[in-house]
């Protein structure tokens, strides 16, 4: 049987495919088995190797299904398509199938475990303390004495809600879906306290207000009646910063420049001019949704603006479900081809100014991106692979891959 372009007989890319298949499978049924008897970091790391080596099975199943073609074309008569015959295709799909399922099983036996032993007792922890310091705050009754308390009980309480939020960062992945809800649902709802009680300073400011009114009442006379203060009219231009439109994935960047260009056009810093032209930087129905108006300060409202459109594991998702969401690319389509790799360039720009670049680096992702491409762009991709000279290794997959596309972004211009 003759070699093909990876310099191996079909023969030998399928003996290829069934060892990676049979390490898989191994590693696979070991962690099944012995997941409830390993620690944390056993079951992390043992996922990690158990994703490269369904990485290796999906890479060598592409391989041999190049191999077929090969051989199926070079006893194809010239002008006809070389096409693979329904066993075969059956036994390509089973294999991926498969691999992909088992992955997916063998995913949520080391979820439930790494969730219910180590990351479900952290994270409630945490919420439990935040949630005891929010009662404590709530039960200091307003007065003149209680205010400073008041404002450090204040000051411990945020820290904890902030530790709480971030215990959960950690076990994303991890969570169950209905433990995940219940998690952040209770999370919300700290935030929500928290707001209601950050509120309520206004009352210990009252309570002093008046005290001071009264102290001053009882040393003078009220020989004199008090001059009324003009209520300065502030006019603001709506044009004059950036507008924030709803688009999740370009918020960090508009608060950024809203913030530096607010405060070069307002340095007095005046607390009600930047509320107000927050107010006319935000479209208006999502002004009205998240009821902006209600809220005192323009930090309260970039709180509520962060929650809805600043989640970062959110923004992170939906970079990652836009790339899924491109169709795969025929040969006769370069500027297409071209739109993709720009498309995965940008996805990892922005998945780096949130600090997430893992997200594009997983093995699924990548295996996804691998699929998008035209046959012909496929094939020289696993003969790059193939190069030892490439030092292509699944811990660098994702950057190969990538500079191998930019190489190719140029071919492809040259064909339009």
């Amino acid at each position: 049987m003759a070699e093909n372009a990876f310099g191996k007989s079909v023969k030998q890319l399928k003996q290829e495919r069934t060892l990676a298949k049979s390490t898989f499978t191994k590693l696979a049924n070991f962690l099944s088995r012995g997941a409830q008897s390993m620690t944390e970091t056993e079951l992390r790391e043992d996922f990690r190797k158990l994703s490269s080596k369904a990485r290796i099975v999906s890479d060598a199943n592409e391989e041999y299904r190049l191999g077929l073609l090969e051989d199926i074309e070079a006893n194809t008569a010239d002008g006809e398509e070389a096409e693979l015959d329904k066993q075969q295709e059956a036994d390509l799909e089973k294999t991926i199938n498969g691999c992909e399922t088992r992955l997916g099983e063998v995913r949520r036996i080391v979820q439930t475990n790494l969730s219910s032993r180590y990351g479900e007792n952290l994270m409630k922890t945490a919420i439990q303390e935040a949630e005891k310091v929010c009662e404590d705050v709530a039960a200091i009754p307003v007065s003149v004495v209680n205010r400073d308390g008041y404002e450090m009980q204040l000051t411990f309480m945020k820290k904890l809600i902030q530790e709480a939020t971030n215990s959960q960062a950690p076990w994303e992945l991890w969570i169950p879906e209905a433990e995940k809800a219940i998690v952040e649902g209770r999370i919300k709802d700290l935030k929500a306290f928290s707001n209601k009680l950050e509120a309520r300073r206004v009352d210990f400011v009252t309570a002093q207000r008046i005290a001071e009114e009264e102290k001053s009442a009882a040393a003078t006379m009220p020989t004199t009646t008090p001059t009324t203060r003009a209520t300065p009219i502030v006019r603001i231009k709506p044009t004059s910063l950036p507008k924030f439109n709803g688009c999740k994935r370009s918020f960090q960047r508009w608060r950024k420049d809203w913030e530096s260009l607010q405060k070069q056009g307002e340095p007095t810093g005046s607390v009600e001019v930047k509320k107000m032209q927050l107010l006319d930087s935000v479209e208006d129905k999502i002004s009205r949704d998240l009821h902006l108006s209600t809220y005192s300060t323009a930090e309260d409202m970039f709180r509520v603006l962060e929650t809805r459109y600043g989640n970062k594991s959110t923004i992170a998702l939906e970079i990652i479900e836009e790339l899924e969401k491109i169709p795969a690319m025929r040969t006769t389509q370069p500027r297409k081809v071209i739109d993709l790799i720009q498309t995965v360039e940008k996805a990892l720009a922005d998945l780096t100014k949130l600090g997430n670049t893992g997200a594009i680096k997983n093995p699924l992702v990548i295996k996804s991106i691998e699929s998008k491409l035209p046959d012909a762009v496929k094939k020289d991709w696993l003969v790059f692979m193939d190069n030892p000279s490439n030092g292509v290794t699944p811990d660098n997959h994702f950057d190969s891959l990538l500079k191998f596309l930019k190489t190719q972004e140029e071919n492809w211009s040259n064909l339009e």
